[in-house]
């Protein structure tokens, strides 16, 4: 799959090199910039055209950009990722909209940076559940998984942002298909299980006998006295859990203005 990927890459750049059909270009050509040293270049050649691909479907609406550095100089990740998107000129529009990654390896940090438009297609929420996909190849070491995993997502929230004019948020949350199939799949085994085993006991015909009155000829035993006797009780009691009120389930995309006074939105974590 990751081979069809990087050929799908080369065909795409080819064509845009030679016919673009959309003249709008970025002042920054980069879009993946390993000062980590974390790929081999042919794979920074192919996730570049990869990228590029992704960049020239949306109509060159949104830059996406890959940032690897072993050190942000004393700068939080937050920092350094809205200040090398400002200050290396990224995005195509008035805007400058688009969405930058950044893995610090030296605090073992993600960070992505949004602007323009990307602040609208990219939600709190959205960045905290690309994170997390991304996050587990980072951990494991699989960077180039990691960085084409973003470009997927990133495509993916996009096109659901430009096509519905709603991005990935609470309470709209991105559909795992392959999730429901196995889900789906699942119960309808089970289900299928317990028809099998009632359609098997139906075919017994010695049932199993667990009381000895079955064994008791009619007439030869009375009761005369009978009586209850209370052994022992059980009590089970429920925590019933309140509201406090402090978790709130809001949405949208938080803001914050730069060093260089744009507005960014954006968030991060470990791995």
């Amino acid at each position: 799959m990751k081979l069809l990927k990087k050929i799908a890459a080369v065909l795409a750049a080819a064509v845009m090199c030679t016919v673009s059909a959309y003249p709008v270009y970025a002042e920054n050509s980069d879009k993946v910039v390993d000062k980590a040293d974390l790929l081999t270049d042919s794979d920074e050649k192919f996730l570049e055209l990869y990228i590029n691909e992704m960049i020239e479907k949306h109509n060159f609406g949104y830059d996406i950009v890959v940032v690897t550095v072993n050190s942000t100089d004393g700068s939080s990740a937050e920092a350094y990722a809205d200040d090398y998107y400002d200050y290396n000129n990224y995005g195509y529009d008035s805007e400058g909209s688009g969405l930058l990654l950044l893995v610090d390896m030296g605090g073992r940090n993600w960070h992505i940076s949004t602007k323009g438009k990307g602040i609208l297609a990219f939600t709190d929420y959205g960045i905290s559940q690309i994170g997390d996909e991304v996050a587990g190849y980072l951990s494991d070491g699989h960077y180039y998984d990691a960085f084409e995993k973003f470009a997927d997502l990133a495509d993916s929230y996009i096109g659901r942002y430009e096509s519905s004019g709603k991005a990935y948020d609470v309470g709209n949350e991105p559909k795992d298909y392959g999730r429901i199939f196995m889900v789906s799949l699942a119960g309808g085994m089970i289900v299928a299980v317990i028809v099998c085993l009632c359609m098997t006991s139906q075919l017994k015909t010695a049932v199993k006998q667990t009381a000895a009155r079955v064994y008791v000829k009619n007439g030869s035993m009375r009761v005369t006295t009978a009586r209850d006797i209370f052994l022992y009780n059980t009590v089970s009691k429920t925590k019933i859990e309140t509201d406090s009120g402090g978790h709130g389930g809001g949405g949208g995309s938080s803001t914050h203005v730069s060093s260089g006074g744009s507005t960014h939105g954006g968030g991060g974590g470990k791995f």
